[in-house]
């Protein structure tokens, strides 16, 4: 992998250090999570457990292209519905 597991310490005002070259910081998941839970309280409000994964994938959508403008996010995320289809359950036998 091209990642080291490393840790910081925040007990002791470590928020970030220097290991082998690389910065050890704990921004990134932090603002991932920020993501997470403004989706959750300003959108959704509840998330049910069937359902977390659905919402775990729009919420690494929307981190992996936070930096896009809203036109070229617009345009990744209809290449992305090509052939798909959204079914929450199967359709039921026609009679």
């Amino acid at each position: 992998m091209w990642w080291k597991q490393s840790a910081v310490n925040h007990s002791v005002r470590e928020y970030a250090r220097h290991v082998d070259g690389l910065t050890v910081t704990t921004n990134t998941v932090e603002g991932y999570f920020s993501i997470i839970r403004r989706g959750i309280d300003g959108v959704y409000h509840h998330v049910g457990r069937q359902y977390l994964g659905q919402y775990l994938r729009e919420f690494d959508f929307r981190y992996n292209v936070r930096k896009l403008n809203d036109r070229d996010r617009n345009i990744v995320a209809l290449k992305k519905t090509r052939g798909k289809r959204l079914m929450l359950k199967e359709p039921k036998a026609a009679k």
